[in-house]
């Protein structure tokens, strides 16, 4: 739980041993291996993570086929927010896409330091800001129909996510096959 601990330093934070302690008394450091599945579509979601190391990603399916909507790396926090505030079952899967390290976080202690911890609280908005930019930029990508222009927002923005990402979750990512994907990639290199 160092990690999480040095983080919130790192953003200028200090947070007292009473503070940490009790925080520390209620989260869990996990991991999970490649393809894991963290939070289930057909379950409610009742917890946050903060990755520490490795990507996962945001799946859902619809008509037959796996839908990539966002991936989430170090440093971001991730959940299915409306399922965990609404107590229903959640509409995404968070899957492992590599090894991954992080903190399960209970959804009503993140609520409870979000909203009355002035130490971890404020981390915890400082990075939700960043989370909500984050998803803004997938968003708007995800709404473009050029995969050309897809990639190169992943190539400008996350070129480690490209080159630690299967590129088979990067095809489902820009709505390609694997097969589609490759081809994608073929050309653009005789370009």
């Amino acid at each position: 739980m160092f990690e999480l601990k040095e983080e919130i330093s790192n953003y200028g934070v200090s947070i007292s041993d009473d503070e940490w302690n009790h925080l520390s008394s209620l989260i869990q450091k996990k991991s999970a291996r490649k393809r894991e599945i963290i939070f289930q579509q057909t379950e409610p979601c009742n917890h946050v993570i903060y990755i520490l190391k490795g990507i996962t990603a945001s799946i859902y399916h619809y008509d037959g086929k796996e839908v990539i909507t966002r991936f989430f790396q170090k440093g971001n926090f991730s959940s299915n927010i409306v399922s965990a505030e609404e107590k229903r079952i959640a509409s995404d899967s968070l899957i492992a896409i590599t090894n991954l390290e992080y903190i399960l976080i209970p959804f009503d202690t993140f609520i409870d330091f979000y909203l009355h911890s002035n130490s971890i609280g404020l981390f915890i908005r400082k990075k939700l800001i960043e989370n909500s930019i984050e998803n803004k930029k997938f968003t708007t990508i995800k709404t473009i129909h050029e995969t050309e222009i897809r990639y190169q927002f992943l190539e400008e923005h996350y070129p480690s996510l490209i080159k630690e990402t299967p590129s088979k979750y990067i095809a489902k990512f820009l709505g390609l096959t694997s097969e589609g994907f490759s081809r994608f990639l073929s050309n653009r290199v005789k370009c």
